[in-house]
Order: structure tokens, then C-alpha cells, then sequence
């Protein structure tokens, strides 16, 4: 729905202020210094592969189904750590993607979920989203005003909302920006918050015509090699249209290794069905929007992704002198794949299956345009992911979904009661409604004269009696000093900015109810979430399986000492004892 003309101008000057205030600490921070002499074996590019998605226990799970020169080369060759987790508590994409090269947490970089709600603006806001820029190149035909037929800008993406520099910010600063720093996926906050507020280049993929679009927060047009890419005709994405999803590897035992392939609880995608094979329409006739959503709930989007980053890697000769770049590549389809059939389904080994392909014939793109030797890959996920509810039932555990909407709505009725309001007379909660916070509505509060603080603590001893809410926490709580006992994943995801007056954690093996039938979801601190691949491979670096546990926030810092620059100044981590020889 267009908004009228008074509102959208009233949106576009706060999402200035937004910008402006998120971004000048940034600007004000002094440059470090590079060394005058780097060392000669000095990386020319560091390269951040993130699979979307991918659970900490794929990789040794899957081991021996691996073929050379992908995953198996950086365990291998590389330093493995397979225990490696997430230091907060709201799991989910946004969060994981601006963590890793800020090497901080949600309550110190500011992105707290996906989506959350915003009382400055007054809004439900994403992540990345703004109305300060404009997708480029423009959709087409562009979007109209109904009232006066003038056409309107259409908003995009922009890192206006992150509140941290990353590694990719410091590499400017310190090579007076003559470091490259690349961001790419399919998903906008994935390629936006890695790479950081100074990209040379962000792409991700318009769903609505299967090309790569960027914004003009990036850019003022598309760099040749992009416009190139999306001029293919046929284009690159429409080559999977009405071919089937099929296994990669008829030789293997698929149920052995997985499952069998109607697990209850699966869902069906777009179109595409609970068992293989996977139509590969959406339903359409044509490629399509309809088309391009099945393509990317389906490993064929990763392999779209490889050959966009290919272009990306020769197009801006990343690696190619003797001043260190950075790639930050997400591969977004190993998410949407998981979030559909589960971890245990056949869907997602083969997929995990043929992303070792992908990881193989992007290494073999960097052997031979930057060389063996001379770049560095640090892989690993944003997230984890639950076992479907129906699995864990079946398992013996107690598990379920629960509706946000309906626990928010019963949120609502008792506090009326509680607090001697008419039922359904107190809108109790503002915005649309984003796990697991709980936004109260303030000026309603105020003028019933109820105390915010009091609110709270009623709500909170109400979500614990639930079912499948393991712990509700307060905004005074989060506010104070942590006590012992308490989990401090909660505190690292709790900014008082962006986070409402109450966190609700679920207990083991709950998730929040997708919009669609079926599936499953993450987003909690328990293990199946939290647990994450961390891979290190080049650079020297010490090669070995590593058991220890490791925080994921040791990324930023290995990164930064692979580029030899300084860490981003609000970076938390360190890097691992032993990671280099000596």
C-alpha cells in the first residue's frame, strides 16, 4: 500500500536523522596506520564465506560424503574449529551477518533481529531497509502514486542501522581507500551488513526478475561486470526453470545419512512438495517471480551466487595488487532450504552436498586469479536451526510450535483483565509483533496511568507460565547488572534502543510458527542454534581440527590480523591462541 505524500516525506527525514547519527561516529573515528613494510606473505585478499544456515555439526557429519578441493581442502589444509558458537541469544540472520566483521554483539552494533519495532519512527523496521536511497537499477515499470500518477523512489538497502564499524570500514580508513571491500548474496542484509557503510560494491538478488540489484547508497549506477551479468540473455537465473531438483548423488544412502524423505512437519516450498523431485516453476508458466522463489529454496541460487562472485572477483580484480581486499560472500540458499524440510531432511544434505561444490569451484576460481597461497577464507554460518518439532516428538522430546500472534493476543486479554481494562478496549502492544520481543504501547500506558515498569514484570511472570517460554526477561532486568546465574547471551542481544520492555526465550526444541505450513525456524541461545562451522584456510594459518570451544566474534579479529589492520574499535573478540605459527 502507497502511503500519501505528507507521511512518506515525514518517514524520509527521520530515516535521515536514523542515518546521520548511526554513521558519525564512524566518520570521527581517526584512521589507523598500516605498517610501512608489510610482511611479503601478507594476503592479497581475505575472503568471508558465510552458508546461511549451516549447523556447526554438517561438516563433520557429512564428512565422508565430501569430494576434493571444497570443504574437505579447508579442513584439511585450514584450521578447523568445531566448537565454535554464537555469543547472543536472538539467533536469526541480521543479527549473525552484523556480528561477524564488527566482532561485537547485538546490544553494542544495534541490529537485534531481522525486523524489530522502532518508536523513534514509529514503525516496524528492517534491518536494512531505508527510504533514504533507491534500488538501482530502478524496478521497472517504477512504482506510482495513485493520487497524482507521479512516479514514486523506491526505497532500498543501506548499513544506516548498524551502529559498529566493521573490518571492511578499517580497511578503507587504513589504506586510505585503496583496499576493495565486496559484498554479495541474495539476501540484502546479508550482502549490506559484512561488508559494511564504505562497500565498493553490494549486490543482491531482485526476486521480482531473477537480476542483481544494488542501491544508490552504494553507487550511482551498476559496476560494468553487474550490468553485464544481468544483460545475459537467457539470463544466468532462468537456466533451472521447469528442470527438476533431483539428489546429487544417487550412489549414496540418502535415509542413512538423513532421513527418510516425508518426515512430518516438512513443508512444500513453492510448490515444490515435501519429497523429491523438486519442481522447479513455483507454478509459473514463464520464469518468474513465482519461479525465481522456488530457485531460491533450492540449491540452484547458491550456484547463481558463485558465478555473480566470479564476475565480482575479476570485474574488480580483487586480490590483485599488492593492496589487501575483502570479499564478503553469503550464500543464502543452504536458509531457505532448512527453514522448509528441516535439518534432518534429505533436502538439506544434498544441499549441503552441492554447497561443497560451490566452496570447491570458488577456491578454484581464487587459486587461479589470485593464486595458491596469496588469499585467505575464513567460512562460516549466521546461525543454526532447530529440529523440526514432529522429529523431537518423535525422539522423545518435548517439542511444538507456538503462534506469536496468538500468545501476544492472550498477552493482551490477561493484562486487561490484570489490570481491570474492558477486554479488547487497550491496544497493549505496538507494532506487527517481532519474537521474542515484546513492544508495550507507551502512550497507552500513559494515559491509563499504569506504571511501564509494573507492565513489565506482570507480563514476564505471565510468559513463564506458558507453555514453551523457558524464561522471560524484563527491560529493568536487562538493564541492571547480570546476576551469575543468568545466561549472558541474553544481555549481549538485549540494546535498550531497539529491544522492548520484555525478551521471551523458549525452551529446547520450540520455535516461533512459520508463515507457511510446515518447517522449522532458530533464533533462541540453545545449542542447535548458536552452534555455527568456523574454518580458516590460507595465510599460513596453522592447519588441525580444534576442539576448544571459540566465540564466533573471534572472525573479526582474525580477519582484521590477516589484512594486518587494526581490529574495528567496539570488536569483543581475539584471535585463537595458536592460529599461526610462531
Amino acid at each position: 500500500m502507497l502511503m500519501d505524500t505528507s507521511r512518506w516525506l515525514r518517514l524520509l527525514a527521520v530515516a535521515a536523522l536514523v542515518g546521520l547519527l548511526g554513521c558519525a561516529a564512524l566518520w570521527l573515528t581517526p584512521s589507523p596506520e598500516l605498517p610501512a613494510n608489510p610482511s611479503p606473505d601478507r594476503p592479497k585478499l581475505v575472503v568471508l564465506v558465510v552458508y546461511d544456515q549451516m549447523r556447526g555439526d554438517y561438516l563433520e557429519r557429512w564428512q565422508a560424503l565430501f569430494g576434493e578441493g571444497g570443504f574437505r581442502r579447508l579442513m584439511d589444509e585450514g584450521a578447523w574449529f568445531q566448537n565454535c558458537h554464537l555469543p547472543y541469544a536472538n539467533t536469526v540472520t541480521a543479527a549473525g551477518h552484523a556480528s561477524m566483521l564488527t566482532g561485537c554483539t547485538p546490544s553494542t552494533h544495534g541490529i537485534v533481529a531481522n525486523e524489530w519495532y522502532d518508536r523513534a519512527e514509529e514503525l516496524d523496521v528492517s534491518s536494512v531497509f531505508t527510504i533514504r536511497y533507491e534500488q538501482l537499477p530502478p524496478p521497472q515499470p517504477p512504482p506510482v502514486d495513485s493520487a497524482t500518477g507521479r512516479a514514486l523512489r523506491y526505497p532500498s538497502a543501506a548499513p544506516d542501522r548498524l551502529l559498529a564499524p566493521t573490518v571492511g570500514d578499517v580497511l578503507k580508513r587504513a589504506s586510505n581507500g585503496q583496499g576493495k571491500v565486496v559484498g554479495l548474496s541474495i539476501k540484502d542484509r546479508a550482502a549490506v551488513l559484512p561488508a559494511g557503510h564504505r562497500s565498493d560494491a553490494c549486490y543482491w538478488l531482485d526476486s521480482f526478475n531473477g537480476t542483481f540489484i544494488t542501491s544508490t547508497y552504494f553507487s550511482s549506477r551498476l559496476h560494468p561486470w553487474a550490468a553485464e551479468f544481468n544483460r545475459l540473455q537467457p539470463k544466468y537465473a532462468d537456466q533451472w526453470f521447469g528442470q527438476d531438483w533431483t539428489h546429487l548423488r544417487p550412489d549414496i544412502n540418502y535415509v542413512r545419512h538423513s532421513g527418510i524423505d516425508d518426515q512430518p512437519g516438512e513443508g512444500k516450498g513453492f510448490l515444490q512438495g515435501r519429497v523429491f523431485p523438486h519442481p522447479m516453476t513455483g507454478g509459473a508458466k514463464q520464469p518468474s517471480k513465482a519461479y525465481y522463489n522456488a530457485m531460491y529454496n533450492s540449491p540452484f541460487g547458491n550456484d547463481l551466487l558463485l558465478e555473480f562472485t566470479r564476475r565480482a572477483i575479476d570485474g574488480e580484480q580483487l586480490g590483485a595488487d599488492e593492496q589487501p581486499d575483502l570479499l564478503c560472500v553469503s550464500f543464502s540458499c543452504t536458509d531457505s532450504v532448512g527453514h522448509t524440510w528441516g535439518p534432518d531432511s534429505q533436502e538439506v544434505l544434498d544441499v549441503t552436498l552441492r554447497a561443497d561444490r560451490v566452496m570447491r569451484g570458488l577456491l578454484d576460481h581464487l587459486d587461479s586469479r589470485v593464486g595458491r597461497g596469496r588469499y585467505v577464507v575464513l567460512l562460516t554460518a549466521d546461525h543454526g536451526v532447530c529440529p523440526l518439532p514432529e522429529v523431537s516428538r518423535a525422539q522423545g522430546r518435548e517439542a511444538d510450535r507456538l503462534s506469536f500472534a496468538k500468545l501476544t493476543t492472550e498477552a493482551a486479554d490477561y493484562l486487561s483483565v490484570r489490570f481491570k481494562q474492558p477486554e479488547g478496549s487497550v491496544r497493549w502492544f505496538e507494532g506487527l509483533g517481532h519474537p521474542p520481543f515484546f513492544y508495550l504501547n507507551r502512550p497507552v500506558l500513559a494515559a491509563l496511568k499504569l506504571d511501564v515498569a509494573e507492565v513489565s514484570q506482570v507480563l514476564a511472570r505471565w510468559l513463564q507460565s506458558q507453555t514453551g517460554i523457558q524464561r522471560a526477561y524484563t527491560r529493568q532486568e536487562l538493564e541492571g547488572p547480570r546476576p551469575p546465574e543468568e545466561d549472558e547471551r541474553v544481555w549481549k542481544t538485549y540494546h535498550p534502543q531497539r529491544c522492548g520492555e520484555v525478551l521471551a526465550i523458549l525452551k529446547p526444541y520450540y520455535i516461533w510458527e512459520m508463515p507457511f505450513e510446515g518447517g522449522t525456524s532458530h533464533g533462541t541461545p540453545h545449542p542447535y542454534d548458536t552452534h555455527v562451522p568456523l574454518l580458516v584456510f590460507g595465510g599460513g594459518v596453522k592447519p588441525g581440527a580444534r576442539p576448544e570451544p571459540v566465540s564466533a566474534q573471534a572472525i573479526a579479529a582474525i580477519a582484521s590480523q590477516a589484512l594486518r589492520i587494526p581490529q574495528p574499535e567496539k570488536s569483543q573478540g581475539t584471535v585463537p591462541a595458536g592460529l599461526w605459527p610462531e
